[in-house]
């Protein structure tokens, strides 16, 4: 598998984790694998590692993140880093009546 596949899978796998609302290029587009075939945003595949850049529910335990992260992205022999990018955060018609405000006309 090339580089430019491995980052599809990788991508795929992560997009179907709870926690994740999507994969995140950076501020910058700076987490993205280029090949031959095109550009995978969200996730860098190099030989030496693997980054992954993701947006997450809220509410999140970085940690739990990022170890269902590297589970998804496992890629023999390299390390997998997570960067948590942005945090998607329910509209307020999504959350209970306690954490509504109130208007008065």
């Amino acid at each position: 598998m090339n580089l430019l596949e491995e980052a599809r899978r990788i991508v795929a796998a992560v997009r179907e984790l709870p926690e994740v609302a999507d994969v995140h290029g950076g501020g910058f587009g700076q987490v993205a694998t280029l090949g031959a075939g095109g550009r995978v945003s969200g996730v860098r595949v190099t030989e030496e590692d693997v980054t992954v850049g993701v947006t997450v529910r809220a509410p999140f335990s970085a940690g739990d993140v990022a170890a269902a992260v590297r589970a998804a992205a496992a890629s023999p022999g390299r390390p997998v880093h997570v960067l948590i990018a942005d945090v998607e955060v329910p509209a307020a018609a999504e959350t209970g009546p306690e954490n509504r405000k109130e208007t008065v006309s």
